[in-house]
């Protein structure tokens, strides 16, 4: 797995990108913002099983596994990920305007076609590595917010 580090310095990298992008707007780790190490263990049980888990389930674990028979694994991916990509993006239409928002969906879109190939292709199937690499993001979100970083 020696793609593995590469792929956690991309999806930090689009992960910094989408908060810087959306800095002043209440989004789902705004809850943590300001609290600090006492906000570090809620912070991280949210990260890992109120987002990173049901999401990974549902997009890499059942739409994922469900749809290559009707389509194929490609078509099947790139369906998961633009899914992916509108449920992360579109709740930014109207508070961060329609450029940010299509940035937002296109990236988390190319990051979720890339978690699927890794998942089916590089991990026999797993939705661990996507897992991780989504609790990674999510608790890289919730820290910027804890400690106010942005």
């Amino acid at each position: 797995m020696k793609w593995f580090p590469l792929m956690i310095l991309v999806y930090l990298s689009v992960s910094f990108l989408s908060l810087y992008m959306v800095k002043n707007i209440d989004t789902a780790t705004s809850e943590f913002h300001g609290l600090g190490v006492s906000g570090i263990l809620p912070a991280l049980l949210y990260a890992i099983f109120n987002t990173a888990l049901p999401e990974e389930i549902f997009f890499r674990g059942f739409i994922l596994k469900r749809i290559p028979s009707k389509f194929g694994f490609y078509a099947a991916n790139l369906i998961q990920s633009v899914l992916f990509g509108l449920l992360h993006g579109t709740m930014f239409f109207s508070i961060a305007g329609m450029i940010k928002a299509m940035i937002i969906i296109v990236l988390t879109g190319a990051i979720a076609f890339c978690m699927g190939y890794v998942n089916e292709k590089k991990a026999g199937g797993s939705i661990i590595p996507s897992w991780c690499l989504h609790v990674l993001s999510n608790a890289f979100a919730s820290f910027v917010a804890l400690f106010s970083i942005l």
